[in-house]
């Protein structure tokens, strides 16, 4: 018999599409059921608030664990169609409430921690920010020599991926090079085991980003996460609300948490940095450029300012900061460029990126906490699968 919730909830999403360009970030459902969507006017908000709030009446509860996910979706959904009814939530309820999760500043004891390893590995003279700038620069790859060096990295992750997981016959990912987008690489996943990624070229890639950018992007990430579950959900337990893939739910915080994990497990250890420092420095012409050793210290220390942009963000929203002090509060404790801070800023300052922003560390820290002291590879691969929601993963260890 025909799935009602997850037919109806595809017409909600793309309903929410009209008055949101971007939130519905992949649609992998019927042609027919999109084309008849986008054929007809707009609803308006209030509809669309009783439309959700008749959905919540009929979740399926065969699958218990289809059951607590697809209520997660609609708590989400249900944030955004009470902002898009005009109600004013806080910053930080509006984050809870969409991604089902409960950022809160970080210390930032934690950024100084990391500044001082940074400014033990990073030698000349001038400010700590003004070599971590130098030796980017220096990495920096232009847009005309980037390609050769993305397919390297796509070929070598999707070899390791494929020793983990059984991809999906016929898959295939496109690179492309684009600019003037707030972010900067992008997975636009296609259906049918088919990806675009796009990478922006406003600011100049590092050559040692590439490599952790691509397992980010497309293997074991974004891609391998996108194929295995249209596979597993959508296509053979016929779950049709997993042909919406929504920017704004908890699935973004998974999505961000295996995309974020990704390097690491098919590059464990220190090895990642042993094949830049052997393989694609070598490619880039820049061979010799830093030992493996200080390549993952390096690493080790950036991923703790990670963090920044989440505190910048709260800063921001809350009041606390106007533009001008969020920018310089990114400089001073991203070490970042005022070009790096500004472009930071355009992301965490976006409507759809606002809250976003958090998906990515939250993710990982949830990964983190939830594998323990053990390997975080069989967990890995049950969330390229498994709908699971990110307060479930909190509370599973």
């Amino acid at each position: 018999m025909p799935d009602r919730f997850g037919l109806n909830f595809l017409r909600l999403t793309l309903e929410i599409e009209k008055h949101i360009p971007g939130y519905v970030d992949a649609f992998l459902g019927p042609a027919d059921l999109k084309a008849t969507v986008e054929s007809t006017p707009k609803k308006e908000p209030s509809a669309l608030l009783a439309d959700w709030m008749a959905l919540q009446e009929i979740i399926p509860v065969e699958d218990p664990q289809r059951a607590a996910y697809a209520a997660g979706l609609l708590q989400a959904i249900g944030c955004t169609l009470r902002m898009l009814n005009g109600e004013s939530l806080p910053y930080l309820e509006e984050v809870a409430l969409l991604y089902d999760i409960d950022p809160q500043p970080v210390d930032e004891t934690q950024f100084t921690a990391a500044h001082q390893e940074l400014d033990s590995l990073l030698p000349g003279t001038g400010s700590l920010a003004e070599r971590l700038q130098n030796r980017r620069k220096q990495l920096e790859i232009s847009a005309g020599n980037l390609f050769p060096l993305l397919e390297l990295a796509l070929a070598e992750t999707r070899k390791r991926t494929t020793k983990l997981v059984d991809l999906v016959p016929g898959e295939a990912v496109e690179l492309r090079i684009t600019a003037d987008q707030p972010w900067a690489a992008y997975n636009w996943y296609r259906g049918q085991a088919k990806s675009l990624v796009e990478f922006n070229t406003d600011i100049p890639f590092p050559a040692t980003s590439i490599l952790d950018t691509m397992a980010h992007e497309a293997y074991p990430g974004h891609h391998t996460e996108a194929m295995l579950k249209e596979r597993r959900l959508l296509t053979q337990a016929g779950y049709l609300e997993y042909g919406s893939t929504l920017l704004h739910s908890p699935s973004a915080v998974i999505a961000e948490g295996i995309a974020t994990t990704a390097l690491e497990i098919i590059f464990p250890g220190q090895s990642a940095a042993s094949w830049n420092a052997e393989v694609l420095l070598p490619a880039a012409k820049l061979a010799g450029f830093e030992e493996a050793q200080t390549l993952h210290r390096l690493t080790q220390a950036g991923r703790q300012l990670r963090y920044v942009a989440g505190n910048a963000a709260i800063f921001y929203h809350t009041g606390r900061f106007n533009q001008a002090q969020t920018i310089e509060y990114i400089e001073t404790y991203r070490l970042a460029s005022p070009e790096q801070a500004t472009k930071s800023f355009q992301f965490i300052s976006n409507p759809l990126f606002r809250a976003y922003i958090f998906t990515y560390t939250q993710g990982y820290d949830l990964i983190t906490q939830a594998a323990g002291a053990g390997d975080k590879q069989p967990l890995f691969l049950r969330l390229l699968t498994e709908p699971i929601l990110p307060s479930a993963l909190a509370t599973a260890n």
